[in-house]
């Protein structure tokens, strides 16, 4: 089959996660042209044939979700796509996709629907919708505009494949659960607990750094893209990322859902510090203090860190009993595709 593949392309997690699954399709047979933007392309154009879009983001100031930043720029670029309708049409007419996915990506969904042709949505956004999930009071607005955007990507498909951390009744039909995918470069890797704390900032936060360096304890920090020592902390560029990963004895970093993903792979406790306004980061935060895996804080403070770090112990033991399935995922895209060749 022709398969019409659709990629959010902001952050690596989604386009990570392309990389496995359209490898897989193109083991099978399958011909995949992957519709992306933003960093994503760079990812994976040196692997896949690629048609490039006008992509959509999400607008960050101080670490805070800006709405209406957000909204606009996404109207121009909206409005970049559509006066570009024509380019969509040629690489329907000419590809001929008789299945199209999409991960969190919104054009896909369109083109599956005016041109009738069959869809999957893949992605681990779809929580919010497809599953039953419990929501705190004061995060319950955030979640509502967070349900809101999911929906408008993507409402209706043939079938809904939700990557989770754990398993949930579900709220709609068509929908199946699995395990988080974990890139090939880290389940390769081997790993131990040393001595130093890994850091992942994906912006700035003087806050954060001045809270580490009151703190007892050897931090490798990343985000700043700087390399410098400054008292206990060592600022690296993304160079030696994974070895540091591999190596830390716990992480402390926004509640991205790859990263998190990777850390619970590896066993390595974890402190979330949840984008504001993100409600998916905030999802991803519970379910990591409800499985005793680690801690979350809003906005941290010195004694969230000592608390997290006094619970080490018990966090790994937590961790070793946690498991991944990652043949499901492929048995249940195995099972979708025979069924639309059908």
């Amino acid at each position: 089959m022709n398969i019409l593949y659709g990629v959010a392309g902001d952050g690596f997690g989604h386009s990570s996660r392309a990389l496995i699954v359209a490898e897989f399709l193109e083991k099978k047979g399958h011909n995949v042209v992957i519709l992306t933007y933003g960093r994503a392309v760079d990812v994976l154009k040196k692997r896949f044939k690629v048609f490039r879009v006008s992509g959509l983001f999400v607008v960050f100031v101080k670490g805070a979700l800006k709405k209406r930043k957000t909204i606009k720029y996404n109207v121009k670029s909206i409005s970049k796509n559509i006066s570009g309708w024509k380019k969509f049409h040629k690489l329907m007419k000419e590809f001929k996709p008789d299945l199209c996915i999409s991960d969190m990506e919104p054009i896909v969904p369109i083109l599956s629907n005016w041109y009738k042709k069959p869809l999957i949505s893949f992605d681990n956004q779809h929580r919010l919708t497809n599953l039953d999930v419990a929501v705190p009071k004061k995060y319950y607005k955030d979640y509502l505009i967070a349900k809101t955007v999911v929906n408008s990507f993507v409402s209706r498909a043939e079938h809904f494949i939700v990557t989770s951390f754990s398993s949930a009744k579900l709220k709609k039909k068509r929908t199946t659960v699995v395990s988080p995918i974990i890139r090939k470069d880290v389940r390769n890797l081997k790993p131990k607990y040393g001595k130093k704390i890994l850091v992942y900032l994906t912006r700035k936060n003087p806050k954060v750094i001045k809270i580490l360096e009151e703190i007892n304890e050897k931090f490798i920090v990343y985000g700043y893209n700087i390399k410098k020592r400054k008292n206990n902390l060592e600022f690296k560029k993304k160079d030696n990322f994974l070895d540091d990963l591999k190596d830390c004895k716990a992480i402390i970093a926004t509640a991205g859902f790859t990263l998190m993903s990777e850390a619970i792979y590896l066993k390595k406790p974890y402190l979330a510090l949840p984008l504001k306004g993100q409600f998916e980061q905030v999802l991803n935060a519970l379910f990591l203090k409800k499985a005793g895996f680690g801690e979350y804080a809003d906005e941290l403070e010195e004694k969230d860190l000592i608390y997290f770090l006094y619970n080490l112990e018990k966090y790994k033991k937590n961790l070793k009993n946690y498991k991944f399935d990652f043949e499901k995922l492929f048995k249940t895209f195995e099972k979708l595709l025979k069924r639309f060749e059908k």
